[in-house]
């Protein structure tokens, strides 16, 4: 199976996926302003982007206190099989799980990196019995809890 090239980006797409990076709630207008473009040829722009899986979604960073999940943690787990068929395994388990918001293979004395939010350390407790402890494919996690974000 081969992987689909990525298509051309120019400056203007570039420009656009900077700027969406760091506020992805900018009105098609305002977008359109900073990259010195029409609102309308903006918008195709963005639609391409999304439609060709360079723009993957967006979501609002919200205050720990604002959610019903404040726990946040980052598990840093050691494969003890990384071939693909047990990655693929793991991503779709880790897929179903909601408070899982993010998850990435690594380089490093770690294999694969977590982003967790949950409602209690009891969640979490459950989260990692049911996708790490007692999964053939991981050898160790460590999690990290998060005490306060720095940014």
């Amino acid at each position: 199976m081969t992987k689909p090239t990525a298509p051309h980006l120019d400056a203007r797409d570039r420009q656009i996926l900077d700027q969406l990076e760091a506020d992805a709630w900018l009105s098609y207008a305002d977008l359109a302003t900073r990259i010195h473009l029409s609102a309308s040829a903006t918008q195709r722009r963005v639609e391409r982007l999304i439609a060709n899986g360079m723009i993957l979604g967006a979501r609002a960073r919200l205050a720990p206190d604002a959610t019903r999940r404040p726990i946040r943690a980052y598990v840093l787990i050691e494969m003890k099989d990384e071939t693909t068929p047990a990655l693929r395994t793991l991503a779709r388990n880790l897929a179903k799980h909601p408070d899982v918001v993010e998850a990435n293979y690594v380089t490093g004395s770690v294999d694969v990196v977590l982003a967790v939010q949950t409602e209690s350390m009891d969640s979490y407790a459950a989260l990692t019995a049911k996708l790490l402890n007692d999964n053939p494919a991981v050898r160790r996690y460590q999690t990290l809890a998060v005490l306060r974000p720095l940014l």
